[in-house]
């Protein structure tokens, strides 16, 4: 067996070297955000028309979809371009999602054979593929192409969350993975304003004799520039923090190396149950808020006709309020209360915000001040929900959460499923399935019976989801109380 030994030390030093990558990493993914709405309005103007193209495709079966869901309702039936642009951007993202459901349990199980490190950067390498094709990008079929890459290539995230879980001792990890959150929340406060920003240089008139070069290519270029550096910086700061058997990890050895006591075997199959049920939980979850929290910008421009600096400043309050819940007291709370108590007080913070944006749809005196209200308690379940169910995933998968267990003490093998690698790219697949079918679904709601009832459908579903997590997901430690 050989092992790159992670001296402890060492390890803190390793968590902010793990964040900082993954902090460029989103800064990069963030850039095109806001550039959805005019950059799919450029090849909707530059493919007018023209009903051969994926682009044409895409709108036919969108026009159908439309009427799908909205039948012989002419207000919902009536929504313009606009709309239709917006609702093309959602495909997009639920396409990015699907493709990582697909790929997360396949670059976890990757990385349990052959490393985390050496997987990470071969992913790396398709990140800088699908932005190098996004620099010349000038028709919809390039763009769709290189969204597919980036789709089947992004595993930083999963990875970074892998690299922390191996250094990090149970009654930490949570601390430790809440940081993965404040990354999420910084760039997805700053990112979009500096994608915004770039894409006013338009290197098409700067530079008009280099070919391919279109209005959209400089934050494609930029997003190229911190990629390519967060490669070198993973190559150089990053080690190797999983343990690979000389016969590649596989799960025939895995098996072989298996105690199978009784009581083993009964913890087992415990862990593979809790696993199950936060996968569930999981994607369930993230079907509802990820739906809910598209339909926003359709809710502020519905009741509020906010222009793209007011959705900006919203966003940006939202961003700044989850980093700082995450930074001031989802890292304080976890050892007093634990992950299954603050996963529970996000729910209840989204049942609450959901009814509120409910309310800002029924009471136009106040909107904005539910508005407000509502997006302050979607903070608070943005930061509290996922880091920690990924905590308790985290746990389930060796005897890490053992209180008795020494630092450095040798690790059992509990079961393929338990895997580090496999089974948080399983959870984290659940998850992305939930992210793909939930804008589509949410705006199909949203359009039929409109945001009142959206948003207060959404609540009552949640509530079903928060008691389901009471009764159903077990705690994964014991509390620590004040004598």
């Amino acid at each position: 067996m050989t092992q790159s030994a992670v001296p402890a030390n060492a390890k803190g030093r390793i968590v902010i070297s793990v964040i900082t990558a993954l902090l460029i990493d989103l800064m990069a993914f963030t850039l095109i955000l806001p550039l959805f709405p005019r950059l799919l309005n450029y090849y909707r103007q530059e493919e007018a028309g023209n009903k051969e193209t994926l682009l044409g495709y895409a709108l036919q079966i969108m026009e159908h979809y439309k009427y799908l869901i909205s039948g012989h309702n002419e207000k919902a039936a009536s929504h313009g371009d606009k709309w239709d642009t917006v609702f093309l951007g959602g495909l997009l993202g639920s396409l990015f999602s699907f493709l990582q459901f697909i790929v997360s349990p396949i670059i976890g199980r990757a990385s349990d054979r052959f490393g985390r490190r050496k997987v990470l950067l071969y992913t790396m390498i398709g990140n800088l593929l699908s932005t190098g094709i996004w620099i010349f990008a000038r028709s919809f079929t390039m763009f769709l192409v290189a969204r597919i890459i980036a789709g089947l290539s992004e595993g930083n995230i999963q990875l970074s969350i892998a690299i922390i879980s191996d250094i990090t001792p149970a009654n930490q990890r949570s601390r430790s993975l809440a940081l993965v959150g404040i990354a999420f929340a910084v760039a997805f406060t700053f990112g979009p304003g500096i994608g915004a920003w770039f894409a006013s240089i338009d290197l098409s008139k700067i530079f008009p004799t280099i070919t391919g070069i279109y209005p959209y290519s400089m934050p494609a270029i930029v997003a190229l520039i911190l990629l390519t550096f967060e490669t070198f910086y993973i190559y150089k700061k990053i080690p190797e923090t999983k343990v690979i058997n000389s016969n590649g990890n596989d799960d025939k050895s895995q098996h072989e190396n298996v105690k199978t006591t009784e009581n083993n075997v009964e913890s087992i199959e415990k862990r593979i149950s809790n696993l199950r049920r936060l996968k569930l939980i999981h994607g369930l979850h993230l079907f509802l808020f990820s739906g809910m929290e598209f339909t926003l910008v359709f809710l502020t421009f519905d009741v509020l006709d906010y222009s793209n600096m007011q959705q900006g400043k919203l966003l940006g309050y939202m961003g700044i309020l989850s980093a700082l819940l995450q930074g001031g007291y989802v890292r304080r709370q976890v050892p007093k209360l634990g992950e299954k108590m603050l996963v529970l007080q996000g729910m209840v913070a989204c049942i609450v915000g959901l009814s509120s944006l409910a309310m800002m749809a029924l009471s136009k005196a106040h909107a904005v001040t539910w508005l407000y209200f509502g997006v302050s308690c979607l903070a608070l379940t943005t930061g509290t929900v996922v880091n920690c169910l990924t905590g308790m995933a985290s746990l389930q998968c060796q005897n890490d959460n053992d209180d008795n267990e020494q630092e450095g003490s040798k690790k059992k093998n509990l079961h393929p499923l338990l895997e580090k690698g496999r089974a948080l790219g399983e959870f984290r697949s659940f998850g992305q399935l939930g992210r793909a079918l939930g804008p589509v679904s949410a705006c199909g709601f949203y359009w039929l019976s409109g945001p009142a009832k959206c948003y207060g459908t959404g609540a009552i579903i949640m509530s079903i989801v928060t008691i389901t997590t009471l009764l159903s997901v077990p705690s994964t430690r014991k509390v620590v109380k004040k004598e």
